[in-house]
């Protein structure tokens, strides 16, 4: 349950920040790019914690 809390948080974490880092700091569009690949890149890593846990949970059922 510890990589799945992990995961959701990290893609709970990267829906918050985005539109925080984008009323910060609107004029500065390269660093509203950047943080845009950031909650990407987060979104993908609590995606892969997610699909670990939900594939530790199918190979202990077995």
């Amino acid at each position: 349950m510890k990589l799945f809390n992990i995961g959701l948080t990290l893609m709970v974490v990267a829906v918050i920040a985005l539109p925080v880092v984008a009323v910060i700091n609107p004029a500065n569009r390269d660093f509203v790019l950047y943080s845009f690949y950031f909650c990407g890149l987060l979104e993908l890593i609590g995606l892969v914690f997610v699909l670990l846990h939900i594939i530790k949970l199918k190979r202990k059922t077995l």
